[in-house]
């Protein structure tokens, strides 16, 4: 059983980190690779963005958090499911832990977070589209049992995954979209699912001068304990070689100088990992990667 550890058990010895390692407490650290408000032009300290932020008993994991502002209004990525290696059990076999490659967003309103993509989080070891957002709930047009159906499972010619985040606002209501592709090996279509969540004038986005939604549009990818208690992040030798290839945002490279808060939990059981152009040996400007193995009791 690890010990549990929230943003507000820090102390301020790290608060005025913008870049480099840091150590949170006890043994969990990671690193800041950016951290900054670009369009205003200041580096921003761990302490005014990052920390709040920081989930210590999640699992190894990274996250990357676009420019907030009005500027895009889609992300999308592709997932070579032969890439991605996992174990995900415990010593007696049983599941521990789920894993996520995700796109999504964070904004003003009350549906403030949405993470969207890939799981592998089911009793059996297959991968399934996967939502989640801040009191969302199911989508307005499909069931969470129709989600949960679009899996390798039932899609076993299925190479790549296509995950495409879209949102949109008028003077009357916000719009999430979160389109979901199985392709082949040749990258033609075999499914496809369009989600769609509709809420109130910025219930969602606030709006920006011009009248456009505001957002950061996010990425991340995870392993945490499939138990939802934070207690039971532990050592357990479960591991992840997770890749999202061509990031994208509006149809053009997601590449590092449109990334503004960028960093990792858990350093120690992050083998390697590569975000964009920010690390020391990238796999490409528009690709991360990550190899997570839980094999030190860090908190």
């Amino acid at each position: 059983m690890s010990n549990i550890y929230l943003a507000k058990d820090l102390d301020n010895s790290i608060d005025d980190i913008y870049i480099g390692p840091y150590h949170a407490v006890d043994k969990v650290g990671g690193y800041i690779y950016r951290s900054r408000e670009s369009l205003l032009g200041y580096d921003v300290p761990i302490k005014d963005h990052i920390k709040c932020m920081l989930e210590l008993c999640a699992g190894a994991h990274y996250y990357a958090h676009s420019v907030y502002s009005d500027l895009y209004t889609e992300s999308s990525t592709l997932i070579d499911l032969n890439e991605l290696k996992i174990r995900r059990v415990d010593s007696e076999g049983n599941p521990c832990r789920n894993a996520y490659l995700c796109l999504g967003y964070v904004a003003g309103g009350k549906y403030w977070h949405m993470d969207t993509g890939l799981a592998n989080n089911a009793e059996e070891d297959y991968w399934r589209a996967f939502s989640w957002g801040s009191h969302y709930g199911k989508p307005d047009n499909f069931s969470n049992e129709d989600v949960n159906a679009f899996n390798t499972k039932n899609y076993p010619n299925a190479r790549y995954f296509k995950n495409t985040f879209r949102i949109s606002g008028t003077d009357k209501e916000d719009t999430v979209n979160c389109i979901y592709e199985f392709l082949d090996e040749n990258e033609s279509l075999i499914a496809s699912m369009n989600l769609e969540f509709k809420r109130g004038y910025e219930e969602i986005f606030t709006r920006s001068e011009n009248g456009k939604p505001m957002l950061r549009f996010t990425r991340f990818i995870s392993m945490v304990p499939r138990s939802g208690k934070l207690s039971d992040d532990n050592a357990d030798d479960t591991y992840l070689i997770g890749v999202m290839r061509e990031l994208r945002l509006d149809g053009t490279p997601w590449t590092e100088d449109r990334l503004d808060y960028v960093w990792s939990v858990q350093g120690a059981n992050i083998l390697d990992l590569q975000i964009s152009g920010l690390s020391d040996n990238p796999v490409g400007e528009d690709i991360d990667y990550i190899n997570i193995f839980h094999r030190y009791q860090l908190n």
